[in-house]
């Protein structure tokens, strides 16, 4: 039978937290998957009407990072998605925050991901708006991963990017609307080159803002710290990269 995630906390986790403190989101999620299909939880005692044997199941956690116990809800979400796709070729892109970020990441989580979104949306839309590869209004859906399988933290947003993008045509009198292929190729989206510039561009100044209003006040980095992260950053070369996805779109 395989470890469950469970398991590994219930037998490791005494020791790792007389020396590491989670925080309040992460002390919920770890005291849910620990409890979660046991009698912690309640359960239901199923009886057999032939052999009269008897038998507990146990009640799920329902927490969104259990791993026992939301397949019905990835299924149900992948199946929403698919109803979503349009019959074009797709892109995958994936934009990576550089690991300098990862000490924010760990007291501010839900600015880092909710900023690290954003601004990979914002830099998509705005490269398909520009007529010099699309011109019109891009369609593509984003996913957040903030962990490798290994556990290692490592925050980057998968895109599903359709080759195209859907244009507004207006005169005095009518308005219509046209889909629109990509300038290069078929397949070609945006030099990602540019998008990595661009993303950091955006990324980094609403960093700066966030910290001149004084919205990241559990940054573990000093006033020093930070204007020597922020000029770090701008040195280093942010990873953008993208490929036709091997198996289609779905």
């Amino acid at each position: 039978m395989a470890t469950t995630l469970a398991e590994v906390l219930r037998h490791f986790g005494p020791e790792y937290l007389h020396s590491h403190t989670l925080s309040s989101a992460q002390a919920r999620a770890w005291r849910a998957i620990v409890a979660c299909r046991t009698p912690a939880l309640g359960g239901e005692r199923l009886r057999c009407d032939g052999c009269h044997a008897e038998h507990w199941r146990w009640h799920s956690c329902r927490n969104r990072h259990c791993p026992q116990c939301q397949s019905r809800q990835r299924d149900a979400w992948r199946a929403a998605r698919l109803g979503e796709l349009l019959n074009v070729p797709y892109c995958h892109l994936v934009f990576t925050l550089p690991h300098e970020l990862s000490a924010l990441a760990a007291t501010h989580a839900r600015w880092v991901y909710d900023t690290l979104m954003h601004e990979a949306a914002a830099t998509l839309t705005e490269f398909a708006a520009n007529p010099r590869w699309l011109g019109g209004t891009g369609a593509f859906t984003l996913v957040l991963h903030t962990w490798t399988q290994d556990l290692r933290r490592h925050l980057h947003v998968h895109a599903l990017m359709a080759c195209g993008a859907l244009r507004l045509d207006t005169d005095e009198e009518t308005a219509t609307t046209t889909w629109v292929t990509p300038t290069r190729s078929e397949r070609f989206l945006f030099p990602v080159h540019a998008l990595s510039r661009v993303f950091r561009g955006k990324f980094l100044a609403a960093l700066q803002a966030a910290e001149v209003a004084g919205e990241l006040p559990r940054d573990p980095a000093d006033a020093h710290q930070r204007r020597e992260r922020q000029a770090a950053l701008r040195r280093h070369d942010w990873v953008v990269y993208a490929k036709t996805p091997l198996a289609g779109p779905a």
